[in-house]
């Protein structure tokens, strides 16, 4: 699809709902409900219904009289291509198809039901988003999957193969301070791809940083090449679905795909310089980081915190993620020396503070900068400890770790290629843990990396490191 053609249909004029419905227990309805509360110029497709939710309704696509560049289908597989006709008459750019029933049931009559629709779809030169999708999320186009999404665009691009993978991400990403400026649910792939998808997205100048969740491609070459090219202008951030024996299996029967081998897969994407990921809260993690955090020079870690047995753990889960916790200069600990009792605390690395945190939490920040100015350091992980102590001993002392990780954030601007990052670790009381909720969300507002444990910080520095480092070597290997 030409260029022009993928802006249209994100900022599309008019959007058709096919199966549009005012029964609540219908796909129709919860995509037509959605789309109106998003604010879009949305139409109701549906021969047998006059009104939908109080707009007309017409019985054909081709009957809107209205400019229409976009239209929804969710009616059973066996009308979807006189629709997609339909479309073509109508000069639709480009159709999602959520329905199912195609070859991810693995059966031959679902295999051509999908070459079929495929077929039609160039005919009629529409193209065909799905099917097995649930579409595109744009705000600034005003296209929602379902009501109750964010309407503030972003500069995030999220690309899905899993429909319910993309809708968490969408309800999900502001609790790590992420907006989007695009999703696209792409389900089985007949027509457009995923490499075009990125490629796409590559050049949009609404989009920084892209993350997509695959399960399987049916070029892979094409990908690769098209995710090495997309990698060198932003950051591309990987999750492969289908990476065991299981996995596979429900690969297969969800949309249709090969997974292919999980060490081929890995290969490849880091080959091309973009981060692969486990899982959501580390795809998520590394694209907060990516947004929030510079690029760290090297992967040297210093942990600033409370407890000899967290701080080892701390180190332990670190090191396993490729980060080296490395020992501070003799002058960064005769400083820190300084500040910090003699008794029951190290200042070592990594740095325990001990109880004494918990009456001069103001403490942090000295250390912090202090640990920041050692030039072995190239990031540093805060894990607020005894977060639950403190606040029975001191009610206010939600407003003092606010306060001050908001001057530790002021602290870090004179270290423009350290990275830093802060560790709210959960699992509380129910009362206390509404507050650590809210005083995250607090954090987050602010433009803080806020991380629910150690091993997720851990995980999303490594993956910044990696970032830089395959900057770096292209760098390298570029011709001057």
């Amino acid at each position: 699809m030409p260029e022009r053609d993928f802006d249209r249909v994100f900022n599309p004029r008019g959007i058709a709902v096919v199966g549009a419905s005012n029964n609540p227990s219908k796909f129709g309805f919860i995509f037509y409900y959605g789309l109106k509360n998003s604010g879009g110029t949305v139409y109701p497709v549906n021969p047998k219904e006059k009104e939908v939710l109080g707009d007309k309704a017409y019985p054909s696509v081709d009957r809107i009289p209205y400019e229409v560049d976009y239209a929804v289908i969710s009616i059973p597989a066996k009308g979807v291509p006189k629709v997609v006709e339909d479309c073509g008459k109508k000069g639709v750019k480009a159709v999602s198809i959520y329905t199912a029933g195609y070859s991810e049931e693995g059966t031959e009559e679902g295999k051509r039901r999908e070459k079929e629709l495929a077929e039609v779809a160039k005919r009629s030169r529409v193209r065909v988003i799905g099917p097995n999708c649930i579409g595109i999320y744009c705000p600034k186009g005003k296209l929602s999957f379902f009501a109750g999404l964010p309407l503030l665009s972003g500069d995030v691009a999220f690309l899905s193969q899993s429909g319910g993978h993309a809708e968490e991400f969408a309800y999900k990403a502001e609790n790590w301070g992420i907006r989007f400026s695009k999703i696209v649910s792409f389900g089985n792939s007949c027509d457009v791809t995923c490499e075009e998808l990125l490629e796409y997205l590559g050049e949009d100048p609404e989009t920084k940083i892209i993350g997509i969740y695959i399960e399987g491609s049916k070029n892979g070459r094409k990908f690769f090449e098209t995710l090495k090219e997309v990698a060198k202008k932003k950051p591309v951030v990987v999750w492969k679905g289908g990476e065991t024996e299981a996995g596979v299996r429900a690969v297969a029967s969800h949309t249709g795909s090969l997974a292919g081998s999980p060490l081929i897969w890995s290969a490849m994407i880091r080959q091309a310089g973009a981060v692969k990921v486990e899982d959501f809260e580390e795809l998520a993690d590394t694209i907060c980081a990516f947004k929030y955090l510079p690029l760290p020079r090297g992967r040297r870690v210093a942990v600033v915190g409370a407890g000899g047995g967290a701080g080892v753990a701390s180190t332990d889960v670190c090191e396993k993620n490729g980060l080296k916790v490395v020992p501070l200069r003799e002058e960064t600990r005769k400083k820190l020396g300084e500040i910090v009792p003699p008794l029951g605390t190290s200042v070592k690395n990594p740095v325990d503070l001990s109880y004494f945190v918990l009456f001069d939490f103001s403490m942090m920040k000295d250390c912090v900068e202090i640990v920041m100015e050692d030039p072995d350091v190239d990031m540093v992980i805060v894990h607020v400890s005894h977060f639950d102590m403190m606040m029975k001993a001191l009610p206010t002392m939600e407003e003092i770790v606010f306060k001050t990780l908001m001057e530790i954030k002021e602290v870090v601007k004179k270290f423009p290629e350290k990275p830093i990052a802060v560790v709210l670790s959960p699992e509380s009381d129910f009362d206390l843990e509404i507050e650590k909720v809210k005083l995250r969300e607090r954090l987050v507002r602010e433009g803080l990396c806020v991380f629910a444990s150690t091993v997720r910080a851990a995980r999303a520095l490594s993956n910044l490191a990696f970032l830089r480092e395959a900057r770096d070597r292209r760098r390298s290997t570029t011709p001057p």
